[in-house]
């Protein structure tokens, strides 16, 4: 068997196997690279609530933590506290409220994982364990292999020699450039 046939083989079969992967890595991608937009992995909630609270000198955590499950029945209670302002403040799961003891009004804000977006920035991020790391590594020289590969597939004037070497040289400066730029 010629060797560029075996390439074409290999080319083919292992890019059907990372389009997948590589749909998942770009998407990810997109959301990780405006991190600082938004939060790419939480959503933020904010809600504006009044409640019904005894004196702050007969208020105990069961008052707070009815108080807060009136506003919403899936806030967990940590804890409470009275800051310098006289304002009650809550430390809940993923969050926090505080409390204006004399009005009963109140601002909670928490965090809610973003569903199926989370779980594509921990597997993009590498950070669920070794073996999803040899994975992701995996993936990475299958993406090297067939990238190289590639150059070789065609011939003609829009072969690498006469016309790929252009794209492929341009591929390359266009990231120094930010690098040298912004880094």
């Amino acid at each position: 068997m010629k060797i560029r046939k075996l390439l074409r083989i290999l080319h083919r079969d292992f890019g059907y196997f990372i389009v997948g992967m590589t749909i998942v890595y770009a998407l990810s991608g997109i959301y990780l690279n405006h991190r600082h937009d938004f939060n790419p992995d939480y959503k933020i909630f904010i809600t504006d609530f009044r409640v019904e609270l005894p004196a702050l000198e007969e208020l105990s955590a069961e008052d707070v933590e009815e108080a807060l499950v009136s506003v919403n029945e899936d806030v967990i209670y940590k804890k409470h506290y009275i800051n310098n302002e006289g304002q009650i403040k809550v430390f809940i799961k993923n969050g926090e409220a505080v409390i204006n003891p004399n009005t009963g009004e109140g601002v909670m804000q928490y965090l809610q994982r973003r569903p199926f977006i989370y779980s594509l920035n921990k597997l993009h991020r590498a950070s669920i364990g070794t073996l999803w790391k040899w994975v992701s590594d995996i993936m990475a020289v299958i993406l090297i292999f067939v990238a190289v590969s590639g150059i070789f597939l065609l011939k003609g004037k829009r072969g690498f020699n006469r016309w790929g070497w252009w794209f492929m040289a341009a591929g390359i400066v266009v990231p120094l450039i930010f690098a040298l730029l912004y880094i």
